[in-house]
This record gives structure tokens, sequence and C-alpha cells, in this order.
């Protein structure tokens, strides 16, 4: 495993007006950061200024666009950094939870006091909302996930994984016992789960629903999933644990980011975001290459930090 460091080399130095190519977005808090340079070579920017603070962010994997909460009504809307901030008509306002698809085009959102998902599709430009009904589950979901089309919802119950389609179809899904994480995979009906000891999948959920064994890392002695995720291409999946452990379950190689990640949020291609700043580094990982790496922040003018 290699670490780098990202220290802008694009720039000069760090300042107040950080170079390069924008790399992503990142929230912390109730704002969200971006963050500019290349691979190797970038830093974290001011927070932008959007007018609101948020409660609850989902940056798009694509990058163009987050979906957030309003930390005072709760309303869900588009940010797009630099550009708009709009409602989403027919949402609900202070979903518990909020989950975008593999590529950015839907989410999915769980309101608690109802026992219902809201499925967005067509994002950024043009979401419309449809409401399902969980409610016969009498519990929260301790994940969701939500196909790129939309056509699909998965949600992890401590009764069992169920999955949501067109026409209010529950498809209650046979999978491994204490599955702890979910994804589905970029552009298709492919599900990935994981456990503390395998990853599975099950291919063309709500069609031919065929379940496989992914990859056995039992011997790795992984006991605290935290997220699974795959690559743009759906060729590299990985799996964090809480211990920081980072397997490419396509290579069978492991990497540790010496931190404790929080998901495995998408860049782009095969890099993941795997926090947020704040009181730790800001960490990425490079699955293609089995690199972490951290990013500083920015300096003002002054040579503190931002």
């Amino acid at each position: 495993m290699r670490t780098l460091i990202f220290s802008c080399l694009l720039c000069g130095a760090l300042s107040a007006q950080v170079g390069g190519p924008l790399i992503g977005y990142v929230p912390e808090g109730a704002h969200i950061r971006p963050m500019y340079g290349l691979p190797a070579a970038g830093a974290i920017g001011a927070p932008l200024v959007a007018g609101r603070d948020f409660a609850l962010t989902a940056i798009a994997p694509t990058q163009n666009f987050a979906l957030v909460t309003t930390a005072d009504t709760g309303e869900l809307m588009v940010y797009k950094p630099g550009s708009s901030l709009t409602t989403i008509s027919g949402a609900a306002t202070s979903p518990d939870a909020l989950a975008i698809s593999p590529s950015g085009p839907s989410a999915a959102l769980w309101f608690p006091l109802t026992g219902k998902l809201q499925i967005v599709t067509g994002l950024p430009d043009s979401p419309t909302v449809r409401t399902i009904d969980a409610s016969f589950l009498n519990a929260s979901p301790l994940s969701i996930a939500i196909s790129d089309d939309g056509q699909w919802a998965a949600g992890l119950w401590s009764s069992g994984v169920y999955a949501f389609g067109p026409s209010a179809v529950v498809i209650p899904l046979q999978t491994d016992p204490s599955v702890v994480a979910l994804s589905f995979f970029h552009n298709n009906h492919d599900l990935a789960l994981a456990t503390a000891t395998r990853a599975t999948t099950i291919a063309d959920v709500g069609g031919a629903t065929q379940t496989s064994v992914l990859y056995d890392y039992s011997a790795l002695g992984l006991l605290s999933l935290r997220a699974i995720a795959a690559s743009f291409d759906n060729r590299v999946t990985v799996v964090a644990d809480s211990a920081g452990n980072l397997v490419n379950l396509a290579s069978a190689t492991i990497s540790n980011c010496g931190c404790s990640p929080t998901g495995l949020y998408g860049l782009g291609g095969a890099l993941f975001r795997l926090n947020s700043p704040g009181r730790h580094e800001l960490k990425l990982f490079d699955a293609a290459q089995g690199t972490v790496l951290i990013v500083p922040p920015a300096l003002n003018q002054a040579g503190g930090l931002q």
C-alpha cells in the first residue's frame, strides 16, 4: 500500500485561490468544499457559499451537483456549485437517510415516521419523485441503495434485504445472513452485498435475480464492514472496514488507509473518497493503483489553514 500527500504541485504553493482542475466536492458539516488539482497534487478549498446550510448531503459521483436537504426547513434540493440551488417538487421534507445512485441520476430517501421510501429520478435537471410504502417492515433500514435508472431500490433491514421495483413490486432477496453493506453496480440492476466474511452479487434484481460469490475475504479478518462499491466501469469492486482495510476484490489485494472510512464515495474511475474533512485528514483511495491519497486543506494568504 502506498500513501501519497496532495501537495498542490500545480499551484506552486497553497493559497486562497487553489489552482488546477476540479477533482470533486466533499461535504463538511453544513457546507460543501471543492477539491482542486490532480491525484497527488491538490488541496481542499474554502467552503462554498450556497446561501443555505445543509443537513444531509450526497455528492453526485459525476461531481457536477449535490443532492441536499436544508438545515432549516428540510427541503430536498439540487445544488449546482456556483450555479443554482433548486427545490425538488413533490419530495417530502426531512428524510432520515439519503442515498445517491452509483452514477448519480437517481436517489433514494427514507422517512421513518411514515415508513416510506421516495425515489428521485432524472437528476439533476428533470427530477421526478415516486413514493414506495415500506411501513410493513416496521423499522428503518440500516442501509439503502438505488439503481442508476431508479427502477429498483434495495434496503437492508434487520429482517433481511428487500428490493422495491416498478408498480409497487416488493421482493425479499435471498442473501447471506448478516449483510452489513450493499450497493448497485453502475448502469444495471446488479446488486453487491457484503458481510463480515464475503461479498456476493445478485445479478439482474427483478429479473433473473441470480446470486453468486464475488470474493471470500474471511481470512483477512474483516469484522466491521462499512461499505462496498464498484468503479465506474464495474471492473473493480472494493470493500472498506472500520479498521481502514480496503480490499480490491478484483485483484485480491489489500491496502490500509490509516483511517476509519465512513463510506466509499465515487469520484470517477476507480477513485473513492473515504471520509470528510474535519478532525481527521481527508483521504482518497485509488483502487486501480492500491494507493491511499491524503488531501490537505488549502492555506489562506496569511499562511494559515482555511
